[in-house]
């Protein structure tokens, strides 16, 4: 029940349809943990993410869903785009969004529309009012680590609500 729910609250969010093979998606983030081994991610796969097309395939150790307050970061995961596949230009306004580029060859589009080419070791990073999309253009898939963190000024307003 738990990785369907997740499923719908995220297709709600991101106007998209999700792979309900998400595993607990809603379960607290246990702040004790140190430590999350890749064997024990939870899934969540989602389909044309932000308007994009195609599949965007993660594995995550904690998603927003399951986030608190006081957490800064609000989802890292590993993600990956196949031959094809893109995440749509979407904009972030209280939060940073990172990508980590593992290996894979794609094309990053920034706020102003710029296309880069990017490719393992390169690091992107969208911050408030800004947006990005990202595609796989290569023949392989697209690997990347996805870190999205809480702005100190959006959790300074949630705080003093």
């Amino acid at each position: 029940m738990k990785p369907l729910f997740a499923a719908l609250s995220a297709a709600l969010l991101l106007g998209t349809s999700l792979n309900t093979q998400a595993a607990e998606q809603t379960t607290p983030t246990d702040r004790s943990i140190q430590v999350y081994k890749k064997a024990d991610l939870a899934e969540w796969n989602r389909e044309n993410a932000a308007g994009g097309q195609g599949p965007l395939l993660g594995s995550f150790a904690f998603t927003r869903h399951q986030t608190a307050d006081q957490d800064a970061f609000k989802e890292i995961g590993w993600l990956t785009l196949p031959p094809g596949a893109s995440i749509g230009q979407h904009k972030h306004t209280g939060n940073e969004d990172v990508y980590i580029i593992v290996s894979g060859k794609g094309l990053f589009t920034d706020s102003e529309g710029k296309q880069t080419e990017v490719g393992a070791g390169d690091i992107t990073i969208t911050r408030p009012g800004q947006s990005h999309a990202l595609k796989n253009i290569g023949k392989k898939p697209l690997v990347f680590l996805d870190l999205i963190a809480e702005t100190a000024v959006a959790q300074a307003k949630t705080f003093t609500k």
